[in-house]
């Protein structure tokens, strides 16, 4: 494996940037007065609690709330399947985990679903892929031209959380390239390049950072910002220990620090009144709530489902918005679509909110389905579906109910009141509307596993 600095690597991924292809028969090219560039950048594994624009006056994010004061804050958003082969593959697509049959984690993305990436080629974008794919069915690299779906420039690895050593496959090498740095810098070192060399036409840019998933060891600058403070837990975490959370929230100061040089980049070519931003995350990490057995994902708690989600788009959305609305994981895709004024392909199953955020519609979701498959030791033991409100959460394993909070009363979710006979009602009352999603939706894959580990709070 070759080993190079960052300023050779960068010169060579530039040369690597090729045009895309225009047309093709998937859809014909739609005339709009002036057609959007997209900018799309998710985390792995970063919780919506974890910025300073949701209420979290702990974790350092001037960008990302400076971004969120550009543009619209989506409070409510939520990864329905909070796992992230299946987040992915709903990005992709638009389309459920049992649409798309990717329900846990190492499934190859099946090649007749159609994809983001080919929309907009075939809407004569230049199209971009930064980072972690994990659509490919296996955890190994290179990532097939095939199972890559036809971005038209491709840097990154299929899965890997080793964060201080990235490697990159760019476009049809053969080999990867290593280049010493954290990952992030030198993601985002090949996205304000990808931006410079596409400025004159529209692209799409999808980057995908690989903190803040585990192993919590961000770089020493970003851990310095933190050392004068003392943490403090959520009031559902069972311990008093700050280790993980420390080296968590400066993972995400170096994020939010990427995220100011992508805007600036954007800032620098002229184009960032015609550019959609979008800022979120594949799903959350419990980091200690609920208790240390109920570790990282796939739980129906706020830590694990409850994701960022920003878009700024200067000349249509205005700015300064914080919104309630429930946009889920799966109506993602249909909505970049929709703000760049494109038909939205017929098996799409989510909802396109871009009326909602310009403003020209009060449509939105009253509930996000949720959406678990346990496999293995990665899992909190047994299958899981569950319903989202803005109000209310309920979730049933394979062995019977397992949760009911209610999230205006009880934002930290410390009083399960799925025994209480008071709430009997509204417990049969939820279970009833998901089980009328499941039914609308098609959903009807048996629940296997046992009993979840029980839950620990503080005394």
């Amino acid at each position: 494996m070759k080993t190079i600095r960052r300023r050779e690597f960068i010169k060579t991924a530039a040369a690597a940037m090729p045009v895309a292809a225009v047309g093709g028969p998937l859809f014909a090219a739609e005339k709009t007065a002036k057609r959007p560039n997209i900018v799309f950048i998710f985390a792995d594994q970063m919780r919506a609690q974890a910025m300073g624009c949701m209420g979290n006056r702990q974790v350092i994010t001037p960008r990302l709330d400076k971004l969120a004061n550009e543009g619209l804050l989506v409070t409510n958003a939520i990864s329905c399947a909070p796992v992230c082969s299946p987040y992915r593959a709903q990005l992709m697509t638009g389309r459920y985990p049992h649409s798309t049959g990717v329900i846990h984690n190492d499934i190859r993305l099946p090649d007749n679903e159609i994809v983001i990436s080919e929309v907009m080629k075939n809407q004569g974008y230049r199209t971009g892929y930064i980072g972690k794919w994990h659509l490919a069915g296996y955890r190994e690299d290179p990532v097939d031209a095939k199972s890559r779906r036809g971005w038209d420039f491709w840097a990154g690895r299929n899965c890997s959380h080793e964060h201080s050593k990235p490697e990159y496959w760019l476009n049809d090498a053969g080999q990867p390239v290593r280049v010493p740095g954290w990952e992030p810098d030198v993601q985002t070192d090949l996205a304000v390049e990808f931006i410079k060399e596409n400025k004159q036409t529209p692209f799409c840019l999808f980057l995908s950072f690989g903190p803040s998933h585990n192993p919590y060891k961000a770089p020493g600058k970003y851990v310095e910002m933190y050392k004068d403070g003392t943490l403090k837990n959520r009031p559902n975490v069972p311990n008093d220990k700050t280790d993980n959370l420390r080296q968590y929230y400066a993972m995400i100061t170096s994020l939010d620090s990427c995220m100011g040089r992508v805007c600036d980049a954007l800032d620098d070519a002229g184009i960032s009144e015609d550019t959609i931003v979008v800022f979120t995350s594949d799903h959350g990490d419990m980091i200690g709530s609920q208790g240390q057995p109920h570790r990282r994902k796939q739980r129906p708690w706020e830590e694990s489902i409850h994701i960022p989600f920003i878009v700024r788009y200067p000349r249509r959305i205005k700015k300064g918005q914080a919104r309630d609305w429930i946009v889920s994981s799966v109506d993602v895709m249909p909505t970049l679509l929709g703000l760049c004024g494109f038909s939205i392909p017929s098996q799409v199953e989510g909802m396109d909110y871009s009326s909602t955020f310009f403003g020209k519609s009060t449509r939105e979701r009253n509930a996000a389905f949720l959406f678990n498959i346990n496999r293995g030791n990665s899992g909190p033991g047994t299958d899981w579906r569950g319903i989202r409100t803005k109000e209310w959460t309920y979730a049933y394993h394979s062995s019977g109910d397992w949760v009911l909070y209610n999230l205006e009363k009880d934002p930290y979710q410390l009083d399960n009141l799925v025994d209480d006979l008071k709430f009997a009602g509204k417990k049969k009352e939820l279970h009833q509307q998901l089980e009328g999603l499941r039914k609308e939706l098609g959903e009807s894959m048996p629940l296997k596993g046992g009993m979840p580990v029980p839950i620990q709070l503080p005394d």
